[in-house]
């Protein structure tokens, strides 16, 4: 108890440099706890399922006849779940078609329901995945229009009432009734859903999968026992062969399929495994950056705190004594650190949750994870306490009686070399991060955005391919027309950023086949999007078609553009083929997470009730006006409107997310290496006050005072700052690998970041040893 008291008071007396200790200990630890609490949240991505370690993912991939073998996909057909459980009845216990892609909206008496993850499965989802079921038959998911809901959704929508029996509905077109309820799943999970839709509802729309068509499906396949896996691997082609053609595909290629273990399906994107090693160098040098400021400003009172420690020493204290008033002391000031992070958490818990992606900041803190942020404040602890606890444990007796000269200058500047090291790298790191996400916002897409919006109609028409169809669409697109904030409208069958239908098509020669994307539209509408047209003319019959010029060039069609046919000239039906008029500019309707896709655009009006609305300005204002508009006049529609830069951010949300990320370590580093710097320059001030009233007296000018500090500093910040950037140019160019025809900043823009950096740092010390430099020489050294 001496001890605590005595380092209480020690706390009590040194206010100043406390704080400085304080600021960084809290924001090291917000920051290192969230990023090391999101990467473990990650690593367990999968393992909520009861039994994960039998629970599979069937895949296939295609192999050239040159033996090249292409990427492993995970969207396969339908019939494979059936045909797994049939052919290895042995090995297999069961498995479940799953499907995602589509996300409808749904409705309680025209109120649409917010924040819903739908997912489609079939009798068999439940059982396969080892999710228990509350309430309900499972086997009424064989039906179309019944759906269960999970625990917190049920109650979310019902309260306490029983939710069965409870509809709703899906797209304003089809009635959906409550069959049961299943428990919560996290969301560290591939497909985390709180609605779960029969399968068969959803197959009214696209059609039930066959083995040639609809690839849409997710397999999942649970095992008998967790080491049949190489078991079933060894015989699957050869049985899924027996379904379908696995040899002698086109071009002599062979298809070859796989199960592979749910738990690694996350970690089969490079994409994941590469963003979470970005994140655990963040936090890695936040952490480190934390712990070398808080030993920086503690070495930095060595010199004023020798005595005390040999006043302790003659009193009887003993190394071990004076190290565990360190302790105590960095112990204090951690349960702190901790309980301001807490208040931060807790103060902007929304804009955490944006950042990382979660609905709700407990997701990351689980009984089950609790040991990363408690491991994360004992290390912190560890690796601020006991280096100063260390040097002061060794200040001899003797000090008590002379004035403790060694000021341990070369530990100093070796934790500022480790700061300003880590606020380059991560400072590169997010100039890498806003260009990019700027430029993925800003960089042409094919098609003029400005004031552009579009919403799609799910319900109020009647049948697709119907005249009444064609009618209540067309009739919409007019009533919209007329409205006096609108400049233009036009009629598609989807949003034109998203993925198209898509069919392989055999390129000139039968060198190969390219995936064409392909979409159908009504009349007007390449011009009210803003297509640009390179060559031909826009379709005016119903069967003309626009292609993009990436499309041209992977078909080896050359000159002769005009007049080729490509695809089915209206969507459902094999007469007749589309008739290429117009060749376009490339659409990047699958953004620029991938290459180029080869696009289509075929004139058909059965199908398009997807409205693209071009506003007059201003957008906000009359993008109210439109939504408010369609509401009142065609409530059963389903009409909501975005504008295509709210689309653009939704896609590119995972970027955004990180630059948020980069930008919250970027700000808290920051912060924390100036406050250090200022403490450090305060000190040096403060120990060299007479040496620099000596050379006043001797004829320096305030502005060679400041020089001598400032290239003291340099002298450590140059050679971190240029490894720092280094560092975060290496980084940058892997993380820059997921945008297939993005370029890294040029290294001209990291050269300016690492001069602008030094240019702050000197400004720093500029400012922190003003007042010194310009003291009067005799205030310093009168007490002498």
């Amino acid at each position: 108890m001496r001890q605590l008291y005595y380092t209480i008071q020690t706390l009590l007396r040194g206010r100043g440099s406390n704080a400085v200790k304080l600021i960084s200990l809290t924001l090291g630890l917000l920051v290192g706890i969230l990023l090391f609490s999101q990467i473990v949240y990650e690593l367990n991505y999968n393992t909520f399922y009861k039994g994960h370690e039998r629970l599979a993912m069937f895949g296939t991939r295609e192999v050239s006849a040159e033996g090249i073998a292409g990427h492993w996909e995970y969207d396969t057909y339908r019939p494979a779940a059936a045909a797994l459980a049939e052919s290895f009845p042995e090995l297999v216990e069961c498995a479940t078609p799953v499907f995602f892609w589509y996300q409808p909206d749904l409705y309680i008496a025209d109120k649409k329901l917010e924040e819903t993850k739908v997912l489609f499965g079939d009798t068999l989802y439940f059982r396969t995945m080892g999710i228990e079921v509350l309430n309900g038959d499972p086997r009424q998911l064989a039906q179309a229009g019944n759906a269960f809901l999970s625990k917190s959704k049920a109650q979310e929508l019902f309260g306490s009432e029983n939710p069965v029996g409870k509809t709703f509905s899906m797209d304003k077109r089809y009635d959906i009734t409550v069959r049961g309820v299943y428990e919560d799943v996290p969301g560290n999970i591939s497909f985390p859903s709180n609605v779960l839709i029969s399968l068969p509802t959803v197959e009214q729309n696209f059609g039930r999968g066959t083995w040639n068509s609809n690839d849409i499906y997710m397999i999942y396949v649970r095992l008998r026992h967790e080491g049949d896996l190489e078991k079933l691997n060894s015989r699957i082609t050869e049985a899924i062969g027996r379904y379908t053609d696995v040899k002698g595909r086109y071009n002599g290629e062979s298809m070859e399929c796989r199960v592979l273990p749910v738990t690694d399906f996350y970690f089969s994107s490079s994409d994941n495994v590469r963003r979470l090693v970005i994140l655990a160098v963040l936090g890695f040098s936040i952490f480190f950056v934390a712990g070398m400021n808080y030993a920086l400003a503690a070495i930095a009172t060595i010199g004023r705190r020798a005595k005390m420690v040999g006043v302790h020493k003659c009193c009887g204290a003993d190394t071990g004594h004076i190290m565990g008033m360190f302790l105590w002391e960095t112990g204090l000031l951690m349960a702190l650190a901790v309980a301001g992070s807490l208040l931060l958490m807790r103060l902007f818990s929304d804009p955490i949750e944006d950042m990382l992606g979660l609905s709700r900041i407990g997701e990351i803190f689980t009984w089950q994870t609790i040991w990363v942020p408690a491991l994360t404040v004992v290390l912190l602890f560890l690796v601020a306490g006991v280096l100063p606890g260390r040097m002061f444990a060794r200040i001899p007796v003797t000090q008590v009686f002379r004035r403790y000269m060694d000021d341990k200058r070369s530990w100093k500047r070796g934790l500022l070399f480790v700061q300003f090291l880590g606020v380059a790298f991560i400072s590169g790191m997010l100039a890498t991060s806003v260009n990019q996400y700027h430029d993925l916002m800003k960089r042409d897409i094919g098609f003029s955005s400005e004031r552009l919006c579009v919403g799609t109609a799910t319900a109020g028409f009647g049948e697709f391919f119907s005249e009444e169809f064609l009618q209540g669409a067309q009739h919409v697109a007019d009533d919209i027309r007329r409205q006096p904030f609108v400049e233009t409208v036009g009629c598609s069958e989807q949003s034109m950023l998203e993925h198209y239908s898509s069919q392989p098509v055999e390129a000139e020669g039968g060198s190969k086949r390219s995936l064409v994307h392909y979409q159908y539209f009504a009349k007007g509408f390449p011009e009210a999007v803003g297509l640009e047209l390179v060559e031909g003319r826009w379709p005016q019959q119903p069967g003309e078609a626009l292609v993009g010029e990436n499309l041209v060039k992977e078909l080896n069609w050359g000159d002769q553009v005009m007049g080729r046919e490509l695809l089915s000239a209206r969507r459902g039906s094999r007469d007749g083929r589309a008739k290429v008029v117009g060749v376009v500019r490339d659409v990047r309707n699958m953004g620029f997470f991938q290459g180029k896709t080869c696009v289509a655009f075929i004139l058909d009006p059965s199908l398009c009730a997807t409205f693209h609305v071009r506003l007059k300005a201003p957008q906000h204002e009359n993008l109210v006006r439109l939504n408010d508009f369609v509401k009142q006049a065609y409530p059963q529609s389903g009409i909501s409107f975005l504008s295509y830069e709210e689309v653009r951010s939704n896609a590119n949300a995972s970027v955004l997310r990180f630059r948020n990320t980069v930008y919250m370590t970027s700000v808290c580093i920051l912060l924390i290496v100036l406050t250090g710097l200022v403490g450090y320059v305060s000190d040096e001030t403060q120990r060299r006050s007479k040496e620099i009233a000596v050379r006043k007296v001797n004829g320096a000018e305030a502005s060679s005072i400041l020089r001598l500090l400032s290239a003291g500093i340099l002298k450590v910040a140059i050679g971190a700052v240029v490894i720092g950037i280094a560092f975060a140019w290496y980084v940058s160019d892997i993380w820059m690998e997921q945008f297939p025809d993005s370029t890294l900043l040029s290294p001209v823009w990291f050269i300016l970041l690492g001069i602008c950096l030094l240019t702050l740092i000197v400004l720093a010390v500029v400012l922190k040893a003003w007042h010194i430099a310009n003291e009067n020489p005799v205030n310093s050294i009168k007490s002498e």
